[in-house]
């Protein structure tokens, strides 16, 4: 283990989060939760992968911060909620190399809040953000090291309480905010841009230094949790791994990763002297702001402008002067009446809406190429599993790949937890429906994404098009299909085509001939056969 340790911090680890999640793993002292290191070190590659796909392929930047002054403003302990239940399921289900994954992803929302540039924001910040961050990674290893020397003691106890993790992060980012001032201010721009380190002055790493402490104890502390919570649901150990092979493969790859290295310290290095050089000529960053810090900024000025508009409500309605109650009587009769009329329009707008969604998938789904609901791209955390021969969807795939779902609706589930298609078709419909809470999502809706992705699941090469006319048609399961003939099929989709969802869901194409039709039923007949 401590080879493999060294390897992996001599030429894995690019970064700070990388750094983080490798220098815990020799802190825990828990049987189990060395097990579980294991585990983490035997597919290191996906462990490091997910400390820094927050970063670079999610990049939802407002989970990654908690706003101390702000109200605790952030997504920082949602997400780790999250990701914390991912880890478990894998552990569970013995999928090693994607709980590694997971692991990976979780310590770095755990991680980013315990550090002081993510507890607040402010002008000055906005301008050193990205230079600053660059300052602490080249000091990594001395500031850690000043840790250690120091001899500063961390005591991070988890609660048992329901919401234990949240409750974590949060007091770690109160403790960390503590020195945001202390790093903002005294940062020496010039020359952390010229030599990183310097930037840095002795107070700062003397901060820096116990929040490292911090950060590591706790990613410990929550691995050694994580590793109890799943032995006891699994009813046993988690299995001992041999570092063996690792060693060798991490010790080959290691011409690789100092090069990957070299080439992103010398991108960032010129991103950092590009940003200092519009600094200094306009006395602004505005071409070469971080987007970190540009998403964070408008998201929490959102928050702000939601927050002001909610007082300035409440005050008028305070200074407003009492009716009567026969104007209150009226006042309420036209504002039922008024809320219906508005009700009803946005469930038609939101009907349009989401038929002409449903429509540019299918049309993409058609083409082969993606369907999106606006210009800017949304990733979500899960590859799409590979798809075999015939392109029947997989329930492991992202709930973004299922039938009549786009991105943003694809957002709002992620935002309960409901992240792949697996996990939307086990979600009871009204509950999912609650706790969506928007209008034009009712649990007759989420039934019907169920049934829509539960065929194309069981069917192979059933398009979204298709799925939806067999489910507006009333054809909801495969075995529904497989038992009514070709003929009925056909009447039946017929009906539903001159429909007005009909219409919408085919957008001018026509309707699926009798022969496409028999090819489903077969298709449907063929499947029982095999379930059965």
């Amino acid at each position: 283990m401590r080879t493999l340790l060294s390897i992996l911090r001599a030429a894995h680890c690019r970064s700070t989060h990388h750094h983080f999640a490798i220098d815990a793993l020799p802190m825990i002292e828990t049987d189990a939760g060395q097990r579980l290191s294991q585990i983490l070190l035997r597919y290191h590659d996906r462990y490091l992968a997910g400390a820094k796909d927050p970063d670079t392929r999610f990049r939802d930047f407002h989970n990654h911060v908690v706003h101390v002054t702000d109200g605790y403003w952030g997504g920082a302990p949602a997400a780790a909620i999250r990701w914390y239940a991912r880890l478990q399921t894998l552990l569970c289900k013995s999928q090693w190399a994607d709980a590694a994954h997971a692991a990976g992803v979780l310590s770095h929302y755990f991680s980013d809040p315990l550090q002081p540039l993510h507890t607040a924001q402010n002008e000055r910040e906005k301008v050193i953000h990205r230079p600053l961050e660059w300052s602490i990674t080249k000091s990594y290893a001395s500031i850690r090291q000043q840790w250690l020397r120091d001899d500063i003691q961390v005591e991070f106890t988890l609660s048992h309480q329901t919401g234990w993790l949240a409750a974590a992060i949060l007091h770690g980012a109160r403790v960390a905010h503590r020195s945001y001032d202390l790093l903002v201010d005294s940062y020496d721009l010039e020359a952390g841009v010229q030599d990183p380190p310097r930037g840095l002055n002795t107070a700062s790493r003397g901060a820096l230094a116990e929040l490292f402490g911090l950060t590591l104890t706790g990613w410990a502390r929550i691995l050694e949790r994580a590793a109890a919570d799943a032995e006891t649901t699994r009813h046993q150990n988690l299995p001992t791994q041999t570092l063996t092979l690792p060693v060798v493969l991490a010790s080959l790859k290691i011409p690789h990763r100092l090069l990957l290295r070299r080439i992103e310290h010398r991108d960032e290095q010129a991103a950092v002297e590009a940003l200092l050089e519009e600094y200094q000529r306009t006395g602004d960053i505005q071409e070469h702001a971080p987007p970190e810090s540009q998403i964070v900024r408008r998201s929490i000025a959102v928050y702000h402008r939601e927050r002001a508009k909610k007082r300035a409500s409440r005050a008028a309605a305070n200074l407003s002067p009492r009716p009567t109650q026969h104007q209150h009587d009226l006042q309420l009769h036209r504002a039922t009446h008024l809320d219906e009329a508005r009700r009803l329009e946005q469930q038609r707008r939101a009907a349009m809406d989401r038929a002409e969604r449903a429509i540019e998938q299918a049309e993409s789904s058609r083409l082969g190429s993606p369907a999106d609901e606006d210009s800017a791209p949304i990733t979500l955390p899960f590859r799409p599993a590979a798809s075999p021969a015939k392109s029947r969807l997989s329930v492991r795939a992202p709930i973004v790949d299922a039938p009549s779902i786009g991105p943003k609706t694809a957002a709002r589930f992620q935002a309960i937890g409901i992240e792949t298609v697996d996990e939307l078709l086990q979600a009871s419909p009204e509950t999912t429906a609650r706790r969506l809470a928007t209008r034009w999502i009712d649990a007759q809706r989420v039934a019907d994404w169920q049934a829509q992705t539960e065929l194309m699941c069981q069917l192979p090469e059933m398009r979204s098009r298709d799925v939806q006319l067999l489910v507006g048609s009333g054809f909801r399961s495969r075995e529904k299909i497989a038992a009514t003939s070709v003929d009925e099929l056909y009447k039946a989709i017929q009906r539903f085509a001159v429909t007005s969802d009909g219409r919408r869901a085919l957008r001018g194409a026509e309707p699926p001939s009798k022969s496409e039709i028999q090819r489903w039923a077969d298709d449907a007949q063929h499947d029982r056969s095999i379930a059965a």
